[in-house]
Parts: structure tokens; C-alpha cells; sequence
């Protein structure tokens, strides 16, 4: 009924407002039917799978079983001494500023639990628990090691159950996944890439998921910025998996700001700038996930009574091998701009120390620069260790700044050989890197500083005995001619096909949009790699996920158009 007492003008705006908000009920009410006819018409929704359970379980199965397989015939693998730095040795300030809280304070809580319940069992009461000392027993270590891997089978299980929601292509993606040994390898190895791969692919999947969304909520945010921050204190190049939903949505937001002008009813008006509200509030959450993470370690440092600094510059030293290919003449030039540049005697005294012995044909050492600082340190009477290797850090973080700014075309002709050669590691190159670090850790068993290693079930082997088991074991060694640059030559194929056949569809416009962004973030971490240390495998580990994951969504996407077009 019409309200009473209204003007003439009123009562037409009243009418007016009635007659488009019960058009745009009409219209609304008719989407929803016409979706539940199609959902009703497509050949899969036919097919009734017993129940979700059941399908779960099938799923969780197929993810599970190379875990279980890894797990029986495997002992704990660790990443050198970096693994037991990470769990075993003193907590500040390394765990905190250069491995990172993440896996340095999570995983040593794990191994705490474990090794305290087994010596409750034990009658032995709790052990001495120190954060800087934590007690290493098989049961705590395998605590650990199964807490990984149940991390990793729940978190590929959310992937593949983001990525596609037919349950035939769930399975094809979960033996996909199933027949990516690196993954569950690095599960079964103590180290902090066994937290941030699990976490790639989560960030992966909750970001399409954001993206998907009509709008995105405060539920939605808060469990975004909680995965990338856990994912930014667990290794620090995952900052930049920050930048995926903001890239991915621009192109979606300069589309609406372009198109403004078209909406011509109160629905378009209503959606006209959900991409741009979405580009927006990702931004800020990347922005916030990144001051956060400074917070966070800046807080930890004044709670361990410790000086809050990079080690971005500790990490640069490895990138810096360059130097050992170069003539004479020109490493000498070189280092004397950075000497020149910097104006620090201690720098300049460190670098012309390595200049000279590279000239007597010294090997190169890969620490030198940590060290010759620290010696001159040392000799100048700065005697109190914690602010001796502030200070270390600080000098080398100065050195790295001016190498990456300087555009020496010598240093940026060997990141530019590094990137072209990264897409060329396979499955089996990722796979290797645990076995060979765990055979160079038991090396280093004598060593009074790794005694407490030497009771573990990782130890009790020959030496050489992880080598020969990855050589050994067919599963390690799976695609083992096939790079990462052919999962990208499959996403762009997917990609095209899904653009040819339904290039106006919103939905496609958003999901092609979304490979693209992570796409550019597997590329802008890779030249992070290549920019900043040495040249290895295992630091491509969260491109392989990326692209993994743009390709799986590329080929849902296609999957999708298919089945409707057979549909029809």
C-alpha cells in the first residue's frame, strides 16, 4: 500500500522505486531457476556420486598414498645444517629475522610435544625444554615429519577441491598431484620449505576462491591475510605471493572503470566497481601482510633482547660467486666502485681482501665476507658478539643494496643466465636436493655442535645411503625429462582454448585473469632467486606450485566450457 500523506512528485517516486525493485525480484528469481535448469541439464549433475563423504575419502586416499610410501621407506631427511638450525639451535636472533618464526618457532613447539610425550611414556617425566635447546628424539623429530605431512595432504585436498568442482577432474587433479614426488618428499624433511610449500598452495586456492566471490567478506579477508602471513614468516620471498590477487584483479577493475558508463539497470549499477572494491582491500591486505610480518619480528627481537635487522645481505653473498669468473681488471674496478660508493674502511678493508685472494687463485668460499668482517671487528675491540654480528649484517646489507642498483652489466648477465636456465628443472632436480643435504649433514656429525644428532634415526645409516636411495627409488625420479616450462606451455594452451570459445563470459574473463596473476608472481620470484643468492633447485620450489596451480585452474576452466558445449 501507498504510504499516506504524500505529494503527487512522492507518489510517482514511490511507484517508480516499487516497480524497479519488484523488476529486479524478477529478474533475480528467473537467474536462479535458469542456473538450477542448467546445473539440472549438465551431463555430470546427473551422475550422483554415493555421497560428499565418500568422495572425500576417495580424494583424501589418493593424496595420502604417497605419504604413506615416502614415510615407510624413508627416515626424517633434513635440509643440512640449516634444518637443525631451525628447530634445534639458538632461537635469536637467526630464527627469528633470517629462517623466520614460522617454521623455527611452530616446528620446534611440534618436536617439544613429541618429545615430551614419548618421555612421559617413558616414565621419564618432561625433559628440559629451552626454546634455544630443544630436545631431539625420534619421537619428537617424527612428530614433526607426520605433522608435515598431514599439513600437505589437507592443503592439496582444499586445492583440488578449489580448482574444479566435478568430481572426475578432482580426481585427475589429486593423481596429478599425487604424481608430484618433490612435494612429499620435502614433507618427510625437516626443513622450512616442508610449512611454505603446503602453504603455496593454499594461498593459491583461497586467493581464486576470493576471486570467484561476489563480494569478499570479513571472513574471507581475515583467513586471506592469516595464510599470507603465516606464508611471509615461514621464508621471506612468499611476501611477494602478496601481489597475486591485486595483479590479477587490475586488468578486472581497468575493465569496469572503462566500461563505467554501460550499466543500465540496478543490478549493473549495484556490481559496477566489485572488482575495484576487491582490488582495493587485496592491496591493503598486501600491504598489511607485509608490515605485519616486520612487526612481528621486530616484536619477537625485543622480546629475545635482540637488535632487529635484515640478513637479506647475508643471503646476497652467494649471489656475489660471480665474481670469481671475472678478469682481473674488471673485478677490481668493480669492487673499488662498491669501496668508493660505500666509504665504510671495514667494507673496504673485507673487500679488498677477497679481491686479493681471488687473485692468488683462492677458492672461492662463499662466507668470506661474513667472516673477514667479523675479523676486523674482532680486531677493532668490538668484543660482544650479538652487536658484532648487527653490525656484520648491516655492512653486508649496504653491499647487497649497492650491487642490485649499481647495473653492473656483468651482475645482471648472470641473473639473466640464472632466469633462462630456471624453467629447464624438472621434478627430479627439486626431489634431489633433501637426499644429498642429508648425506652432507651426517658429515658433519662429529662436530661437537651436532652431538645431538647423532642418536637419531635419520644417522644410523652408511654413509652415502640417502644418495643411493634416491638413486634407488623409481618414484623420485618421475617426469624426469619434463621441465616447469612445459606446465607453462600447457597453461597458455588451456588459456587459448578457453579464450576462443567463451571469450565474453565474465567468469572466464576473471578466471584466465587470476593464472595470469600468479603466473607473474612464479615470474617475479624467480628473479627475486636469481637477483639475490646462488643458483639452486629448491629455491624454485613455490614457482613449480604456482604454476602448477595456474595450470590446473587453466584446465578447469576448459573442462568447464566443454562440458557445457557437450551439453548442449
Amino acid at each position: 500500500m501507498l504510504p499516506a500523506r504524500l505529494w503527487p512528485e512522492e507518489r510517482l517516486l514511490f511507484l517508480h522505486s516499487r516497480n524497479q525493485q519488484e523488476e529486479v525480484s524478477t529478474k533475480m528469481d528467473e537467474a536462479s531457476q535458469t542456473r538450477m535448469r542448467q546445473r539440472a541439464d549438465t551431463p555430470t549433475s546427473r551422475y550422483v556420486f554415493p555421497s560428499v563423504r565418500l568422495e572425500q575419502g576417495v580424494l583424501l586416499l589418493i593424496l595420502s598414498i604417497p605419504s604413506l610410501y615416502v614415510l615407510w621407506i624413508l627416515p626424517p631427511l633434513w635440509r643440512d645444517s640449516d634444518g637443525f638450525n631451525e628447530i634445534a639451535s639458538t632461537f635469536a636472533p637467526k630464527g627469528i629475522i633470517h629462517w623466520l618464526p614460522g617454521y623455527c618457532l611452530g616446528g620446534r613447539l611440534i618436536v617439544f610435544a613429541g618429545s615430551t610425550i614419548d618421555s612421559l611414556i617413558r616414565g621419564h617425566g618432561i625433559p628440559y625444554l629451552s626454546i634455544s635447546i630443544t630436545p631431539l628424539s625420534d619421537a619428537g623429530i617424527y612428530t614433526l615429519i607426520v605433522v608435515q605431512h598431514l599439513f600437505l595432504i589437507l592443503s592439496l585436498f582444499y586445492a583440488v577441491r578449489t580448482a574444479s568442482d566435478h568430481f572426475q577432474l578432482r580426481v585427475l587433479f589429486a593423481g596429478f598431484f599425487a604424481l608430484t614426488p618433490w612435494i612429499y618428499v620435502y614433507a618427510n624433511c625437516i626443513g622450512s620449505e616442508a610449512f611454505s610449500n603446503p602453504l603455496v598452495y593454499l594461498v593459491a586456492a583461497w586467493g581464486w576462491n576470493c576471486l570467484r566471490a561476489a563480494e569478499l567478506n570479513r571472513r574471507k579477508v581475515i583467513i586471506y591475510f592469516g595464510l599470507l602471513l603465516t606464508a611471509a614468516l615461514t621464508r621471506q620471498v612468499n611476501a611477494l605471493l602478496a601481489a597475486g590477487l591485486p595483479l590479477a584483479l587490475l586488468p578486472l577493475a581497468g575493465k569496469e572503470w572503462i566500461l563505467r558508463g554501460s550499466a543500465t539497470n540496478l543490478i549493473d549499477r549495484q556490481a559496477r566497481y566489485r572488482h575495484t572494491r576487491k582490488l582495493l582491500i587485496s592491496t591493503f591486505v598486501a600491504v598489511a601482510v607485509i608490515g605485519s610480518s616486520l612487526l612481528v619480528q621486530q616484536t619477537m627481537c625485543w622480546l629475545c633482547r635482540v637488535p632487529f635487522r635484515s640478513t637479506a645481505g647475508e643471503t646476497f653473498m652467494w649471489r656475489l660467486s660471480y665474481l670469481k669468473g671475472l678478469p682481473q681488471q674488471e673485478r677490481t674496478a668493480i669492487l673499488a666502485r662498491i669501496s668508493a660508493k660505500l666509504a665504510d674502511p671495514v667494507v673496504t678493508e673485507a673487500l679488498d681482501a677477497l679481491n686479493q685472494s681471488l687473485n692468488r687463485g683462492e677458492k672461492w668460499t662463499d662466507m668470506y665476507l661474513f667472516y673477514k668482517i667479523d675479523e676486523i671487528l674482532l680486531r677493532s675491540g668490538l668484543n660482544e658478539m650479538q652487536h658484532r654480528t648487527w653490525q656484520i649484517d648491516l655492512k653486508l646489507n649496504r653491499i647487497a643494496i649497492c650491487v642490485l642498483l649499481s647495473g653492473d652489466p656483468d651482475f645482471l648477465k648472470a641473473v639473466g643466465a640464472d632466469f633462462v636456465r630456471s624453467p629447464y628443472f624438472t621434478q627430479t632436480d627439486l626431489a634431489h636436493s633433501p637426499f644429498e643435504l642429508t648425506d652432507w649433514l651426517q658429515t658433519q656429525l662429529p662436530f661437537p655442535r651436532y652431538d645431538r644428532l647423532r642418536g637419531l634415526a635419520s644417522f644410523q645409516h652408511e654413509e652415502g645411503y640417502y644418495a643411493t636411495a634416491w638413486k634407488r627409488i623409481s618414484y623420485f625420479h618421475l617426469f624426469d625429462r619434463i621441465p616447469i616450462l612445459e606446465m607453462v606451455y600447457l597453461t597458455m594452451t588451456f588459456v587459448g582454448l578457453v579464450l576462443f570459445v567463451a571469450w565474453r563470459d565474465a567468469a572466464t574473463g576473471e578466471g584466465v585473469a587470476y593464472v595470469a596473476g600468479i603466473m607473474v608472481v612464479a615470474i617475479l620470484i624467480t628473479l627475486a632467486n636469481c637477483s639475490c643468492t646462488f643458483f639452486a633447485a629448491r629455491f624454485y620450489l613455490p614457482v613449480y606450485s604456482l604454476l602448477q596451480m595456474a595450470m590446473l585452474f587453466a584446465a578447469s576452466l576448459a573442462a568447464k566450457i566443454l562440458i557445457k558445449r557437450l551439453a548442449r
